[in-house]
């Protein structure tokens, strides 16, 4: 999973804004599919912690990021 956004072709800082928002919520959606995995997998809980913890950053982020275009 390599996507580059490309927020220089979008013309409006809001545009942007919510092409940021909509890459980070599939970025989210990916992260979470991998935690499953390693979940039903019972591997490494130290690296299951780390994930999820990444999950929970991007959670925020993408909060910011959904106040900030409001």
């Amino acid at each position: 999973m390599s996507k580059v956004v490309d927020i220089m072709g979008v013309s409006t800082k809001e545009d942007k804004l919510e092409s940021v928002t909509a890459s980070l919520e599939e970025l989210k959606d990916a992260l979470a599919e991998v935690i499953d995995q390693y979940e039903t997998e019972d591997e490494n809980s130290d690296k299951l912690d780390l994930l999820t913890e990444a999950l929970d950053a991007l959670e925020d982020a993408y909060d910011a990021l959904n106040d900030a275009a409001e």
